[in-house]
């Protein structure tokens, strides 16, 4: 990647038709990921939108950091790369190949297009009535006390089968969270134990050495020895912790950021149940006052025109159907890969756990095995006695009287 400011260079090998070259580079800043990633949650609304790296405010400079930064900007970008929905999206497309100023431009383009949406809602929330009324609901508390109210937030629209398997899926996310918290918590804490361990290590081999070192053979040789089989055993402990966070913590935390999206899809479901829910009754609303107007002499002219409210009511109310069906029925396909996928990430990071498990004993049992042969070959006892006395420097002679 370069230097740990440079921003990330995107490589594509692709043979799709609809790529300009099939394999090309671009540079994208982490602020464009983000933007991708909020271009696909509102272009393919119910789509579990794969998690971004947290951005993190101290150490992101580090080369740890940046490390576990490209890996994960990687995975966001496979996974979109194997989502059928996703995959398609324009916004993903020109991600991938539009030059900076085509970028810019096409962002551009969004902001304005989002400002214009905003006023429309804004104009047509603020005439008044029901959805006037309702408008900060929607705006405001939609996403934050839906997403886990299940399907029964809004009575207006009768519960169906897709609805009774939402509140399933609710159900099990919000278990599978807290026990996926439990699982990241305990393995940072692991993580932490293994990094304390290689440091007491080093700690211990220094301090064996240091020993060694006021000692005279065969017991300055044993002491050496155990010191430096210590701090060899520290390398081997700070290697395997830099793998465990990579393939083991890394996945873990990925996993609960992973819920958070699928959290963000059960949101725009339920975004879209309550839009229709507020269409239905605002047709309703509509229905009683042309009601109302129609057989009084004197009103038919506003009668017509609630008569025309009504038909535009019922298109809102059959637009924001088809859209809610649209969502749910992409909601549902979507739990069930991810519940498939969840299982397949899961195993694979089990199996790895427990192959760098049995592959780093064997590295520690190995130190050990080699340390073992050399202290026995030190004397002790009587072959110690006569160690020290072939050793030992020879009597001055004596003077003659």
């Amino acid at each position: 990647m370069g230097h740990p400011r440079a921003p990330p260079q995107v490589n594509t090998q692709t043979n799709l038709p609809e790529f300009n070259y099939g394999q090309f580079s671009v540079i994208r800043r982490y602020s464009d990921f983000v933007w991708l990633a909020e271009q696909l949650y509102r272009d393919v609304p119910g789509s579990i939108v794969p998690p971004l790296p947290e951005k993190a405010v101290v150490g992101r400079f580090s080369a740890e950091f940046v490390e576990s930064r490209r890996r994960l900007l990687e995975k966001f970008l496979a996974r979109l790369a194997v989502h059928d929905e996703l995959s398609e999206s324009r916004f993903f497309k020109l991600f991938l190949q539009a030059d900076d100023a085509g970028l810019a431009a096409a962002k551009a383009e969004r902001k304005a297009q989002a400002k214009h949406d905003a006023e429309h809602a804004k104009a047509s929330k603020g005439g008044g009535g029901l959805s006037g009324i309702s408008s900060w609901f929607d705006d405001a508390m939609t996403s934050i006390t839906v997403t886990m109210s299940g399907s029964s937030g809004d009575r207006s629209v009768e519960k169906s089968p897709a609805d009774e398997k939402i509140d399933e899926v609710v159900a099990y996310i919000t278990n599978l969270e807290v026990q996926m918290g439990n699982v990241a918590k305990h393995t940072s804490g692991l993580m932490k134990r293994n990094r304390e361990l290689a440091n007491g290590l080093f700690e211990f081999g220094l301090a064996f050495t240091l020993l060694g070192q006021m000692e005279t053979d065969p017991l300055a040789a044993a002491l050496t020895k155990l010191g430096h089989a210590s701090d060899q055993l520290s390398l081997l402990v700070t290697d395997e912790v830099a793998k465990e966070t990579a393939h083991f913590e890394e996945p873990m935390y990925d996993s609960i950021r992973v819920l958070g999206a699928v959290k963000a899809a059960l949101a725009a479901r339920a975004k879209h149940k309550h839009a229709l829910a507020l269409a239905c009754v605002d047709l309703e609303h509509k229905k009683a006052l042309a009601a109302k107007l129609h057989g009084q002499p004197g009103k038919e002219e506003r009668a017509a025109l609630a008569d025309r409210a009504v038909e535009k009511a019922q298109a809102d109310v059959a637009s924001a159907r088809d859209a809610f069906e649209q969502v749910s029925a992409r909601v549902i396909r979507e739990m069930e890969r991810f519940k498939r996928e969840k299982a397949n990430d899961m195993r694979r990071v089990v199996l790895d756990y427990t192959a760098m498990q049995i592959e780093h004993a064997k590295r520690v049992e190995a130190q050990w095995q080699n340390l073992l042969p050399e202290l026995e070959a030190i004397p002790d006892g009587a072959a110690a006695d006569d160690y020290y006395a072939a050793r030992a420097p020879p009597a001055p002679p004596v003077p003659p009287p």
